[in-house]
């Protein structure tokens, strides 16, 4: 056992670094108890989360309980991240109003290859335990089924938000998706968890393994849940599917020039939640910006420069912000501009899809559409099958707010 005043100290310190940016702890009072008790035997406390990996593209917004798993692991606790092969196969129902599709178990174990790879971004890979859920499920027995079902009651199931409001809109449940939940909770029970971490949307089925957990006569784990960050639009929350996301993927001129375009009342939650601020940096940024002491562009410019700085390394941060000056405020031309060879006679749409820059022809006659596509310091492309030719060699082509092409 540690000194009592070396605990106390150590205790509120650890408090106030994990309880900053959390939404909703519950209980917090036994958060506290088993915090000060780790604190004080030196035994670490267990704390888990888990991965859906039914896509393998991850964005700012699925690593904010990861940052927090981060701050437990940089306090000398233990991160463990299960991987939902079991449940990938039934889908998680959460916001949904529809089953998923089940995947393969060698498309599932691929899509949480590069899902941890990217996580491992944010956490301390030497730190961090990755546990598959088929290591128990395996060999789970019929009746081990039965006996989990017999812990919780269907109206608590059907009380769950999702499952209710998709009967009340005559939506069908089917029964393999009310096992989601209960199999979240069951792995609590494995890996004996103390702290489970979610978003919001996640209670739910946090608190089954806190269940889960009490019926196995073991420590009742404690819900740490987190928010769903919005998403650069503004008014929606973090998605792909919305377009309004800042993949982990993405190269980091992408990242700065997408967090350049974040409303400022979004500023501060992106500071809180994924800019990794201390609790008293964030306030002293709160207040300079609440008294007018930081001009919310400088402050966007300083946060888009922290996360790409985070991902890429601080020259590349610096480098991001400089090119993005030169482009938007200078209007320079970045100094590396990709080159493409194009075939003369061809048409403009088809060049940007040769060249890459493009995900689809589609996309390139929307952006023409949009008044997206033009040539650097000329008029707007209005003509998606605009032919090019000889004359247009040497010429840089803007595509969207920070694409460039210069053809040869």
């Amino acid at each position: 056992m540690k000194d009592e005043q070396w605990v106390e100290v150590e205790y509120k310190r650890q408090l106030e670094i994990l309880k900053f940016g959390v939404v909703e702890i519950t209980p917090v009072e036994e958060f506290e108890q088993m915090l000060k008790k780790s604190i004080a035997t030196q035994i670490p406390l267990v704390v888990k989360c888990g991965i859906d990996p039914t896509g393998s593209d991850v964005h700012l917004g699925h690593l904010v309980p990861y940052k927090k798993m981060r701050q437990f692991q940089d306090l000398g606790h233990k991160g463990v991240v299960i991987i939902g092969d079991y449940t990938a196969s039934i889908g998680d129902p959460t916001g949904r109003n529809e089953s998923r599709p089940s995947l393969s178990m060698e498309a599932i174990k691929e899509n949480a290859s590069q899902y941890m790879e990217q996580l491992f971004t944010v956490l301390d890979r030497d730190k961090t335990e990755i546990r598959f859920q088929s290591e128990w499920f395996s060999d789970v027995s019929l009746k081990d089924v039965i006996k989990w079902a017999s812990g919780v009651t269907v109206a608590k199931l059907l009380g769950h938000e999702t499952f209710r409001d998709r009967l009340d809109q005559g939506v069908s449940v089917s029964l393999h998706e009310l096992f989601y939940p209960v199999l979240q909770g069951i792995d609590s029970v494995y890996i004996k968890a103390d702290v489970e971490l979610g978003g919001t949307d996640q209670k739910f089925n946090v608190l089954m393994g806190r269940d889960y957990l009490k019926i196995a006569d073991l420590r009742p784990q404690v819900a740490m849940l987190l928010p769903i960050i919005t998403g650069t639009c503004g008014t929606q929350k973090m998605s792909k599917s919305l377009g309004n996301y800042i993949g982990i993927k993405e190269e980091p001129f992408e990242k700065f020039g997408k967090l350049m375009s974040i409303p400022d009342n979004l500023m501060l939650e992106y500071y809180q939640f994924v800019a990794g601020l201390t609790p008293k940096e964030f306030e002293k940024l709160k207040n300079d910006l609440e008294q007018e002491l930081l001009h919310p562009n400088m402050a966007k410019k300083e946060l888009a420069s922290k996360v790409v700085s985070f991902f890429h390394g601080e020259q590349m941060g610096l480098q991001m912000r400089q090119k993005f000056e030169n482009v938007f405020s200078k209007k320079k031309l970045p100094d590396d501009i990709p080159e493409f060879e194009f075939k003369r006679g061809a048409d403009l749409v088809t060049i940007l899809s040769d060249a890459g820059v493009l995900s689809s022809k589609g996309e390139g006659r929307r952006l023409v559409k949009q008044n997206a596509v033009s040539f650097f310091d000329a008029d707007k492309v209005n003509d998606a099958q605009m032919i090019l030719d000889e004359s247009h060699v040497g010429k840089v082509l803007k595509i969207g707010k920070r694409k460039f092409l210069r053809l040869k």
